[in-house]
């Protein structure tokens, strides 16, 4: 019986392994079974451990009269519960087990090579794997190993599919969120969400992964939904009980009534009336019959505060003078853009489209209501400290009217805010004062020719000296210390009329082309002899 019992344990360890083998190695491996012990009289060897990734327990020992045999040796455990390969965050017992575990950062031996997809994760949220929730959680489709947050994810990775709370306001829904609607948020001011305060804040009621202002809303953006009840801002704020004047915490100075709050006391997003920017005609604001843009203020008769909601653009005080859109601001039709001055534009960029008709600029202002004279209010170029009576051409404002007569300087002269002096009739820049202390310039073809030691003390427009008409050289040059010689009058600086006493002869516009005493009078200083 012994020897029998011997010769049938190879026999049983062969249909062991070949059980083992004959497997279908496309399902998931299961653990190996033990072996049988071996029965004989004087006991025989244990069976083998049964085959398998799992690794099988070893057969029981043999039994019979001889005391029976040694027990058999454990299967081999392939990639057995000693723990992951490297890369395995997961707890080593679970590479192994039975169950395909994904996010664990490297491939579990039981998810089969060709399953490539989430749908073949068993387990998703073991400890250590990098999604917090069951499947599919966090895990990357593309690699089950890994976790990711979807395309457009504004919030923080983590706190996507974390499997605690819904984050709203990041952009894309969280799967943590039983439905697309803000009652299902729990949390909605995540690092990256759009929302300025706790739930429901400015999450669009029916997608929780964006905000939603009110188009109306006319104060800073940040405010709506941050947690106070702010008011005069053109619709009711989320974080208010009602629209009740009441309920209002803060009116601050985007508000219709900045921190006084005088709101309407049954609809706090509207002031009865208008605002202190408001410049048009009061009547205007909230009249009921139409949208006036570019006074200010947003009128409450505006169903957007876009410039496509304007009905009317160039009422008497609104910044453009007109039809709409003009230049109203697009995205805030209470205000206007300003404008780039066309070639052609003398005046300062920024007098252009600023809400004043300007004239005298060469070319006509897009804040005139009308080309005529009549509307021109402001006039810098044209001298006269900005005033356009007597400045700017009554016939083309575009232009500046020429300095008056008696005038002996330039027109820019005329034209600047400098006093200058020495120029036949008193400067309007002096603002009356004709002592010779306000002078600022001493214009060169003046009387004075640039000297302010020419100029009259008491009658800044006139000289004590005068050039005379018949000079023809630099007008600087007359009475300047140095006996200019040839300039067609004689020079208050050559002490004789004698050519002995020039100094230069050939000044431009001398009558002599060579140095003293070239061809000048030998009586005449101011002539030359030929």
């Amino acid at each position: 019986m012994a020897s029998r019992g011997r010769a049938l344990a190879p026999i049983l360890l062969l249909l062991a392994a070949w059980v083992g083998c004959s497997s279908d190695s496309n399902h998931r491996a299961m653990p190996g079974s033990a072996g049988s012990g071996g029965t004989a009289a004087g006991g025989g060897t244990g069976g083998s451990a049964g085959a398998g990734t799992g690794g099988g327990t070893g057969g029981a020992a043999g039994t019979g009269p001889g005391g029976g045999g040694a027990s058999g040796s454990g299967g081999s455990m392939i990639g057995g519960r000693g723990g992951g390969p490297e890369g395995w965050t997961c707890a080593p017992a679970a590479f192994g087990d039975g169950f395909c575990d994904c996010g664990c950062g490297t491939r579990d031996v039981d998810c089969l090579l060709q399953d490539t997809g989430i749908g073949y994760c068993d387990v998703c949220n073991a400890p250590g794997s990098c999604s917090p929730a069951a499947c599919p959680g966090r895990i990357d489709p593309a690699d089950v190993t890994t976790c990711r947050a979807p395309a457009g994810w504004t919030c923080t990775p983590e706190t996507y599919g974390d499997g605690k709370q819904c984050d709203c306001g990041c952009g894309v829904r969280d799967i943590d969120c039983w439905n697309n609607d803000v009652a299902s948020c729990d949390d909605c001011l995540a690092q990256g969400s759009c929302a300025n305060g706790l739930c429901p804040s400015s999450i669009a009621p029916g997608d929780n992964a964006h905000c939603a202002i009110p188009p109306l809303w006319s104060c800073a953006a940040n405010t709506y939904g941050d947690g106070v009840c702010n008011c005069g801002c053109g619709a009711v704020d989320v974080d208010c009980p009602d629209a009740k004047a009441a309920s209002c915490q803060v009116c601050d100075q985007t508000s219709c009534s900045p921190f006084t709050c005088a709101v309407d006391a049954t609809d706090n997003a509207h002031c009865p009336a208008p605002p202190y920017t408001w410049q048009c005609s009061p009547r205007l604001y909230r009249d009921g019959s139409r949208c006036d843009c570019g006074c200010g203020a947003i009128d409450p008769d505006c169903k957007s505060l876009g410039v496509d909601a304007c009905d009317r653009c160039d009422d008497p005080g609104s910044c453009s003078a007109q039809a709409c859109p003009s230049f109203i601001d697009a995205s805030f039709n209470g205000r206007c853009d300003t404008p780039t001055p066309p070639a052609g534009w003398t005046c300062g960029a920024i007098v252009y489209g600023d809400g004043t008709c300007d004239c005298g600029c060469g070319i006509p202002d897009i804040d005139c209501r009308t080309s005529d004279f009549a509307a021109c209010v402001r006039c810098l170029n044209c001298g006269g400290h900005g005033t356009c009576e007597g400045t700017v051409l009554p016939s083309d404002p575009t232009q500046c009217a020429p300095p008056p007569n008696g005038w002996t300087c330039s027109a820019a002269a005329f034209r600047n805010l400098t006093c200058d002096c020495g120029c036949g009739i008193p400067d309007p820049a002096c603002q009356g004062i004709e002592l010779l202390y306000v002078c600022g310039n001493f214009p060169v073809e003046g009387c004075s020719g640039g000297k302010k030691y020419h100029i009259d003390p008491s009658h800044n427009a006139l000289c004590t000296v005068t050039i005379p008409g018949a000079w023809t050289c630099d007008r600087g040059f007359y009475d300047d210390g140095i006996c200019d010689c040839g300039c067609g009058a004689v020079d208050l600086d050559c002490r004789t009329n004698a050519v002995a006493a020039c100094e230069q002869c050939n000044d431009p516009g001398s009558c002599s082309t060579t140095a003293c005493p070239g061809t000048i009078s030998a009586s005449d200083t101011a002539h030359c002899s030929n």
